[in-house]
């Protein structure tokens, strides 16, 4: 698997060292450097092999949303996840309907962050890696797609109900820390045999991930939790 060189555009000096931190922990990724202005960021990505940027789209010198625009039509194969304060509309919509993969407000939760960083990766690896033709379910299933589409979207496949199925994810999604199938059918107040198969579906699809614990006595107990490795702190 080739790393994904990231490039990290940001005024704040404090958060580029908190950026470069977590793109370093996630794998797949590796820092490309840093632009403090529009510059900056314009001459590195003239002549840099650079995937994704992490922009400010308040970046001095960079012309906010016409900026995003220019670079979008100047280098239409790189990506832009925005992390900024802006939160006018027009601003927001703009980047989005412009190509951004995805836009974070200041001051953000940090796993919302890593969520973010991990849906990128698997958004490109199945975009440039595919090798044989696409179906529809296979468009579908692209992080970069899935989170433009509303929850009921994709059908559930026979025998499965959308809604818990939304319902078990989302729960995963939120808590803290990795669940049991019998936790997690206590707590949505369904059996536990029925949100064991729910969540064994999630897992087949990718959706989730499935860890063991091991005690000393008795069989090891299955965990259910989502990709992303929950942090508590926030920008």
């Amino acid at each position: 698997m080739y790393p994904l060189n990231v490039l990290i555009a940001e005024p704040d000096i404090m958060l580029r060292t908190l950026y470069k931190k977590t793109v370093s922990e996630i794998s797949g990724y590796v820092f490309a450097g840093f632009a403090d202005n529009g510059d900056a960021l314009h001459s590195i990505l003239a002549c840099a092999s650079v995937n994704l940027v992490l922009l400010d789209i308040l970046l001095p010198r960079f012309g906010a949303l016409e900026g995003f625009r220019t670079m979008r039509t100047e280098f239409p194969k790189i990506d832009f996840i925005i992390l900024s304060s802006e939160k006018a509309p027009d601003i927001v919509r703009g980047t989005i309907c412009s190509g951004a993969f995805d836009y974070l407000i200041k001051p953000f939760e940090w796993e919302r962050f890593e969520r973010a960083l991990v849906a990128y990766g698997e958004y490109h690896r199945s975009l440039v890696d595919r090798k044989r033709p696409w179906r529809q379910e296979d468009i579908d299933r692209l992080p970069g797609f899935r989170k433009q589409l509303p929850e009921n979207s994709q059908p559930a496949p026979k025998g499965f109900q959308e809604t818990l199925l939304n319902r078990l994810f989302n729960l995963l999604r939120e808590s803290p820390r990795p669940l049991s199938a019998s936790e997690a059918g206590r707590m949505l107040d369904i059996s536990r045999s029925s949100a064991r198969r729910y969540l064994e579906y999630l897992a087949e699809e990718g959706e989730i991930t499935v860890q063991y614990e091991f005690t000393q006595i008795g069989r090891p107990k299955k965990l259910y939790s989502v990709h992303y490795r929950a942090k508590e702190n926030s920008v």
